[in-house]
């Protein structure tokens, strides 16, 4: 098969992939065409061709293989066909599935959109289709988490963490960090002097892990001196530590080793969970502090709001519920 064979006979060769060995073998020699067709140098027409057919085949194949080969594998009969047998790897089969669940309307209209935008270089690749799955699913979740608030208002939004089943997609959290700081004053005095504070291994073992969901989001507060607790934090909660944002308090105050004007609000992931919104904001955010003792700037949660906007969320060490549609759990609530 060449390529002019693959555009003239298209769907009739579409039509022929009832199986996954014969959808796998007419895949591979899709893939063989478009390597010619690149190493060549073919036209952007052309390997845009080859392109919708190797993602048609893979459609297609995403859905035999969620309906014959759950997990990886086979359940007809006594049939033990794994993938490693088919010559698909399981990212393969993770994103041909993927690529599968994609309603019809929308797979459609982003190969028409690529087939516009051949004379601006734009490919049409799997990677483009994977993403294209992903904020459909992203948008679908935020619907039905829509649905849900609408259908059954907050009407309480204080919630024991120790006795509680629901499950949190965005954690928010200031802890109660213990100093050993005798310094006094309004502004510089230790945290005793203004809330009861915890020890590390108290805050280690407060139950996030089990409140937050499979896939789910960590901000942490934390002060240059507890850099390393922070991190600690992060890892018995269940998260792993990704990135970071600054506040920039614009004025200064007192430390031991230089003057300090800024906090650490750490970000973890447990599980994927990228943003909704794709905004890239400043990781460096100048608030001037007011003088409330450790009180952090509303902006950061409304960074939050933007960055993402479906799913329970939660504010821990909370002083008092601030916005609409998130809960709070703490000692002064």
């Amino acid at each position: 098969m060449d390529a002019l064979q693959l555009r003239d006979n298209a769907k009739q060769q579409l039509a022929e992939i009832r199986t996954i060995e014969t959808g796998v073998e007419y895949l591979n020699k899709v893939k063989a065409i478009e390597t010619w067709a690149k190493a060549e140098k073919k036209d952007a027409e052309l390997q845009n061709i080859i392109a919708e057919q190797k993602l048609r085949t893979q459609r297609i194949l995403g859905g035999l293989l969620k309906a014959e080969l759950p997990q990886g594998r086979s359940v007809t009969g006594s049939d033990t066909l794994s993938l490693d047998k088919i010559g698909v790897s399981r990212n393969e089969s993770s994103a041909f599935q993927k690529i599968a669940d994609l309603p019809q309307e929308i797979f459609e209209e982003e190969i028409a959109t690529a087939k516009e935008e051949t004379n601006k270089r734009i490919e049409l690749t799997t990677s483009r289709m994977l993403t294209a799955a992903k904020n459909y699913q992203k948008e679908d979740k935020k619907n039905e988490w829509q649905e849900k608030v609408n259908k059954e208002p907050q009407t309480n939004s204080f919630i024991n963490i120790f006795k509680t089943d629901k499950k949190f997609r965005v954690i928010y959290a200031d802890p109660a960090w213990s100093y050993n700081d005798k310094k006094k004053g309004h502004l510089t005095g230790g945290a005793t002097d203004h809330y009861e504070t915890m020890g590390i291994d108290e805050i280690c073992k407060l139950p996030v892990d089990n409140i937050s969901e499979n896939n789910s989001i960590l901000f942490l507060w934390v002060t240059s001196p507890l850099l390393e607790q922070g991190l600690q934090t992060i890892k018995s909660w269940g998260f792993k530590y990704k990135t970071s944002f600054i506040w920039d308090k614009v004025k200064h105050n007192m430390g031991h080793y230089n003057s300090v004007r800024h906090e650490f609000l750490l970000v973890a992931t447990k599980g994927s969970c990228t943003p909704d919104n794709i905004h890239l904001y400043d990781s460096v955010q100048s608030i001037e502090r007011n003088n409330n003792h450790s009180e952090k700037p509303i902006e950061f949660m409304n960074i939050i709001d933007d960055l993402y906007n479906y799913g329970n969320k939660i504010e821990l060490f909370s002083r008092n519920i601030k916005k609409d549609n998130w809960y709070g759990w703490g000692n002064e609530l």
